[in-house]
């Protein structure tokens, strides 16, 4: 009976002592992913913290100073936006965690995502043990926030709102009519200038080849240029105020659809120029729009179907 008790005691010990051995002090948490997503675009999304309820792995808790949201138990608050990462609060019971969300550049199409922690153990055994346990649910917490921002955000419809998709010019021959206006142009006079455009198509015996196209430009939010056009299956001479225009066939182009009035249209316009910031890109030409819908024969603005044309190179 003696022996039994002494070899338990030095087995015993020997548990505690691995604590020691086997348990840091500090436990380090390095936690990395790469995104396929733009860095500016992805640290744009996902710096407004309360909008992460779009992708974040856990639940979510609301009060009077914001958005707190829960992983593996852990709670997460953001803080003040940096320069290039997101701080955050992690706190367990009495433990009470840094860490910072980092967004580092790998290509102009990926982000490497970082999250990264110090968790102090203790001198004591049973206490060391339950800190390396929680230090482990807490790297999974971090794997899961990094995959979960993966998953939402390397598609270019979720991170910039809109299915922004970059193809080759098609309709590269045009004809087009301009005119100065007071005020944003009204939906009548547009389709008066679509009329002419019609009417001298068919008399010159050309087919369109896709919707009128709209572009309307200001400086003072007083004078604006309109300017209308339709593409057409052949060259066509000018003729007053008509005149031929010839996109670079095969340039490249974005392109995105967008259901709703103006202040839709302004909206998608706004991400897409965010998206010819973030890749480097320049615009050769004006964009323009093109008005699938016709929006004579539909009053409801919400019902307006544009196509956005961008040119870029």
């Amino acid at each position: 009976m003696k022996r039994i008790l002494i070899v338990a005691i030095v087995l015993i010990l020997i548990a505690v002592a691995s604590t020691y051995f086997l348990i840091p002090t500090r436990i380090v948490i390095n936690k990395s992913l790469v995104v396929g997503a733009n860095k500016d675009a992805l640290y744009r999304k996902v710096g407004i913290t309360n909008t992460w309820t779009e992708w974040w792995p856990g639940s979510t808790n609301q009060d009077g100073q914001g958005y707190t949201y829960v992983s593996n138990s852990f709670s997460f608050k953001p803080g003040l936006l940096q320069f290039t990462s997101v701080p955050l609060t992690i706190e367990l019971k009495k433990l009470t965690l840094r860490t910072d969300l980092t967004f580092l550049q790998v290509h102009l199409d990926s982000t490497r995502l970082q999250l990264g922690t110090v968790v102090p153990t203790s001198s004591n055994p049973i206490k060391r043990i339950a800190r390396y346990s929680e230090a482990k649910k807490l790297a999974k917490s971090f794997d899961e926030i990094l995959y979960a921002i993966a998953k939402q955000y390397s598609n270019i419809q979720n991170l910039y709102g809109y299915d922004i998709q970059k193809k080759s010019v098609m309709d590269s021959t045009l004809i087009f009519i301009s005119e100065e206006v007071k005020g944003p142009p009204p939906v009548k006079r547009i389709y008066e200038l679509v009329d002419q455009l019609r009417s001298y198509i068919h008399n010159h015996n050309a087919k369109e080849t896709n919707y009128p196209m709209l572009n309307v430009f200001t400086n003072d939010s007083i004078n604006y240029l309109l300017k209308v056009a339709i593409p057409v299956d052949k060259i066509l001479p000018d003729s007053g105020n008509i005149h031929y225009r010839w996109m670079l066939g095969g340039g490249n182009i974005l392109i995105t659809e967008v259901k709703g009035g103006n202040h839709a249209i302004q909206k998608a316009y706004r991400q897409i120029r965010h998206y010819v910031d973030d890749f480097d890109r320049v615009a050769p030409a004006i964009p323009f729009e093109s008005l699938v819908t016709d929006r004579r024969s539909e009053p409801d603005t919400n019902k307006w179907v544009t196509r956005i044309y961008f040119p870029v190179m």
